[in-house]
């Protein structure tokens, strides 16, 4: 007959009492999880959110015009989330959080500071998301993500292809409609698309992805359940639009970064998003102003 000593410590087989006199056989035993409290909860979502409602604030100011205000916001937040952890003692995941915030903040301050020393527009995104590279590296080896993490996987990429290019040629279209940009490019000659190809995937789309996707949803993942962690990734991204001025733009942007952030979630596959981003860009500000003026 078993007695109440022989549970005090969880045996490898036979049968364990589990509450009440109840018992349950080894194999089908769970560990009790850890139980957060709802005001770990609050704190957990206080420490997320604060800078990002920052970083909202900022961008606000930068769809009505403020340029100097926004930026002024956005050094502030950045000082913050930089010095905090001198005052408080974050969780690990709370910390990579707010360096991937910190990405955030640092693409935006260099867009807005950095000065035009070229004729051709387009050269100036690669000066400007290059430097961005060391940032966005410095963070990966910080925080020791490993290139699955990251989505660096190429398994079934020729069967995700012709969905990408086709996923990004219609949001391309959307979008065009809703800005109608001046082209990047003088025409559609072979040497001006291969620059665009370049910029758009090498610079801007690779590094906007590692940001938003990459690092920064894979970051709130750890801390918030799947949707949650793809809603507020999809938020920020559209927010971080408002440059445009326009608020049917980050509305589109902000569905976009749903989209792309759920094939992210599904597939894990960088290459797949990068090829919709990329494609979206060379069509958005490339080929469509030149075709459909």
């Amino acid at each position: 007959m078993l007695l109440k000593k022989d549970f005090l410590e969880t045996p490898k087989k036979g049968n364990i009492e589990i509450e009440n006199g109840k018992f349950i056989h080894y194999d089908n035993y769970k560990e009790p999880q850890k139980i957060i409290t709802g005001s770990k909860k609050f704190e957990i979502k206080k420490e997320i959110f604060l800078p990002m409602l920052a970083i909202a604030a900022g961008e606000i100011l930068m769809f009505f015009g403020m340029i100097y205000y926004s930026l002024v916001i956005h050094i502030i937040n950045l000082q913050a989330i930089t010095l905090a952890p001198f005052f408080k003692n974050y969780s690990s995941k709370i910390k990579m959080i707010h360096q991937s915030l910190i990405l955030l903040l640092l693409m935006r301050i260099v867009n807005l500071a950095m000065p035009y020393f070229f004729s051709v527009k387009m050269l100036w995104y690669p000066l400007t998301y290059g430097i961005m590279y060391i940032a966005v590296f410095s963070v990966i080896k910080k925080q020791q993500i490993s290139y699955k993490e990251l989505g660096f996987i190429f398994k079934r990429f020729y069967i995700y292809l012709p969905s990408a290019i086709l996923i990004g040629a219609v949001s391309a279209i959307i979008e065009y409609r809703i800005l109608k940009p001046l082209p990047l490019i003088d025409d559609i000659g072979l040497s001006n698309l291969v620059l665009i190809a370049v910029v758009m995937f090498l610079f801007v789309g690779a590094i906007e992805e590692l940001i938003f996707r990459s690092i920064l949803l894979t970051r709130l993942e750890k801390v918030l359940e799947p949707r949650t962690a793809l809603l507020i990734s999809a938020i920020l991204f559209g927010i971080m639009h408002s440059g445009y001025g326009r608020i049917d733009e980050i509305l589109f942007a902000g569905i976009f970064g749903i989209v792309i952030g759920y094939i992210f979630q599904k597939t894990r596959s960088f290459p797949f998003i990068i090829v919709i981003h990329g494609t979206a860009n060379i069509l958005l500000f490339g080929i469509l102003p030149i075709i459909w003026p």
